[in-house]
């Protein structure tokens, strides 16, 4: 008896081993279809966004539509809430769920299909939305396909698949419901935040979701970001780069949301900024101008602006919006102006290039309708000037070859455009080096041409 007992009792535990054996999930990949199951998709999304053309309408979808597309975006950060953004090659939609943690079933890039019939198609605001159609309070309302049915409308298909953003500019994206950008993912190049103080959303207890701007150099725009994402406390990047988000919109609002900030690469020069690796970099923006007399005198911390003959040291000045470093030798009879960058040191890195843009403006001698006269801009440099004395009294200047300067215009008073230096090669030099822009002339010599100087640059490898 006690062996019958005994044999039973090892029955059970090994039925037991094998029942939790088989209980036992995989989650190395979601639940479903691991390769694209066997049904079609006869509708692209674009086609079944076209379905909806009056904003804040709610239509139901009646015909067998089946639509496929490649998941872009879900909820794995917070910054989206109980939604799946899809794309195709036609277009992207976001649909509307009742469930949480659906990226653990659908995760970016991962094929769907989706059994449109029954369900609806509305906008936000215009934003196209797929969802179901209910009643709340008295009045309709999209709201997202409940959980306990969504195998019905969604089958999960290959994973894996690749998600690449759409590289766009900014005018190509429009406030129209039928985009074909709009809920898409895409890539914007050249953009930064304006306040690099900001976090990506409110910190507080109030939870807001908060628009922060961003901008190229030209245009701003809005990146929309969830208190409750888990990355709303971060500080977002100081950075200039590309942005890849979702595009949606609000009214006539551009706004675009990220899935996670691995999304921002804003890691090279803000606009007007130094690019990278930059030793030395000074285009005059963050100086006082004025665009008329009295013009505010060049100071720059460990520069020097001095005049070694007369009273005219470098100024800065401003046209277009931008600023730039101006000196002149007309109307005086003697001028010799020193403008003697930072010291910069050069033994951090390998090879070292210096440029600048320099342009000629009335090139002319002391009286209007004379002879055009040659240059007088020197740019010189030092390894031993001390940085502290007159430079024409310390340190030894020698003349920098090879460097393009502004021919300056015979017909106007103002060229056209700069003239960039070139890359002048530093590689050959070693320990401190100081650059100098000296402008020598006057009246006596019949040299009154003015200069303006800007993006001074020495980049480092």
């Amino acid at each position: 008896m006690n062996k019958i007992v005994k044999l039973f009792a090892a029955i059970i535990v090994f039925a037991a081993i094998g029942s939790l054996s088989a209980c036992k999930k995989t989650f190395d990949q979601p639940p479903g279809a691991t390769d694209d199951i066997n049904i079609v998709a006869n509708t692209t999304i674009q086609t079944l966004k076209a379905l909806h053309t009056v904003p804040r309408a709610y239509d139901v979808i009646n015909d067998n539509i089946i639509i496929s597309g490649i998941v872009i975006a879900n909820d794995k950060s917070g910054n989206f809430y109980k939604q799946l953004f899809i794309q195709d090659t036609t277009g992207a939609i976001q649909i509307k769920i009742e469930a949480n943690s659906l990226y653990g079933t659908y995760p970016v890039g991962r094929r769907v299909f989706i059994y449109c019939k029954d369900l609806t198609i509305s906008d936000y605001n215009n934003t196209i939305q797929l969802g179901v159609k209910a009643t709340i309070a008295g009045s309709p309302s999209l709201e997202g396909i409940p959980s306990a049915t969504l195998t019905k409308y969604l089958k999960g298909g290959s994973i894996n698949n690749p998600v690449v953003p759409i590289p766009v500019t900014l005018g190509q994206l429009t406030s129209n419901m039928q985009d074909r950008y709009m809920n898409a993912l895409i890539k914007l190049d050249g953009y930064e935040f304006k306040d690099t103080t900001d976090t990506y959303s409110d910190t507080s207890s109030y939870k807001s979701t908060v628009n922060d701007t961003i901008g190229n150099c030209s245009f701003s725009t809005i990146i929309r970001t969830s208190a409750y994402s888990n990355f709303a406390a971060q500080r977002v990047p100081s950075g200039n780069g590309s942005i890849t988000a979702i595009y949606t919109v609000f009214g006539s609002t551009k706004q675009f949301v990220i899935r996670d900030p691995s999304d921002v690469q804003f890691t090279g020069s803000r606009c007007g900024g130094p690019p990278p690796n930059a030793l030395l970099f000074e285009n005059f923006e963050a100086h006082p101008a004025n665009t008329t007399a009295p013009y505010s005198v060049l100071s720059i911390t460990g520069w020097k602006n001095l005049s070694e003959l007369g009273t005219f040291p470098y100024t800065v000045r401003t046209f277009s919006g931008s600023k730039y470093a101006y000196t002149s030798a007309f109307g005086v009879p003697v001028a010799k102006t020193w403008l003697v960058t930072k010291a910069v040191n050069l033994n951090a890195t390998a090879t070292e290039t210096l440029t600048f843009d320099t342009k000629q403006d009335f090139l002319l001698s002391a009286y209007p309708g004379g002879t055009n006269v040659a240059s007088d801009l020197k740019v010189l440099y030092s390894l031993n000037y001390d940085g502290v004395s007159d430079p024409w009294t310390n340190g030894t200047w020698t003349p920098i070859m090879g460097a393009n300067l502004s021919p300056g215009s015979t017909s106007s008073a103002f060229p056209p455009s700069y003239t960039n230096s070139g890359n002048i090669d530093l590689s050959s030099y070693s320990g401190t080096i100081y650059i100098a822009f000296v402008n020598e002339g006057g009246t006596t010599v019949n040299k009154t041409s003015a200069w303006e100087i800007d993006n001074i640059k020495i980049i480092g490898n």
